[in-house]
């Protein structure tokens, strides 16, 4: 039997999240699937929060995140591509970077980049932690969708049970030629992004004037 190791464990993790959701994923079903004592785990990952911060870790290690500097829109394409990727990659365990913040310099590594660029760019500490997290929070919530999306055409809203009447603009997307595309809601969702981003790089870093 190969040696228990935290990357073992992790990635046992990872798969039992895929497979069953990570609500499933617990000490004592990790433990089983391996074959060891759930006190076996202890010296690795001592509780189950700490289990979802590695499975954070094991993701965004696999995403392949900008570790050298890099401007601000080629880290948040960067991002925003790569959680779509791990979010198809792995429907189930994706979920562990909506509920953990990002723990340890291996999983951190890439957000210290992006703040770097931000600043770079003019922008103060805060405004370039705030940059960051709207990055964070769009590209997640996307990926979100991105991986409901591996089990199945997404749940819509049932326009037909809305009276024609009272909602055209509804009625008027099933009328639509083109069929209903949510690579283009996406697309679209990064380009606004980027493009309120740079609006407010411009605007914050001219308020904060010279720095030489």
């Amino acid at each position: 039997m190969p040696p228990l190791t935290r990357e073992r464990i992790l990635r046992t993790a990872v798969a039992m999240a895929d497979q069953d959701g990570l609500d499933a994923v617990t000490l004592r079903r990790i433990a089983a699937e391996l074959g060891v004592h759930v006190t076996s785990l202890y010296n690795h990952v001592p509780t189950r929060d700490a289990v979802t911060d590695g499975i954070v870790e094991t993701l965004l290690e696999e995403a392949g995140l900008p570790a050298d500097a890099v401007g601000w829109e080629e880290w948040v394409r960067a991002f925003f591509t790569a959680m779509g990727t791990l979010a198809a990659a792995h429907p189930g365990a994706y979920a562990a970077l909506q509920r953990r913040p990002v723990q340890g310099p291996r999983a951190a590594a890439s957000f210290e980049v992006a703040l770097g660029a931000f600043a770079d760019a003019g922008l103060g500490d805060l405004d370039a932690y705030n940059a960051v997290k709207a990055t964070a929070l769009t590209a997640l919530v996307v990926g979100l969708e991105r991986s409901m999306s591996t089990r199945g055409p997404l749940p819509a809203t049932a326009i037909e049970a809305l009276p024609r009447e009272g909602f055209p603009r509804f009625h008027g997307l099933r009328d639509l030629d083109e069929p209903d595309d949510p690579e283009a809601a996406w697309s679209f969702s990064l380009e606004t992004l980027v493009a309120g981003l740079r609006v407010q790089v411009d605007r914050l870093a001219g308020a904060a004037g010279p720095t030489g």
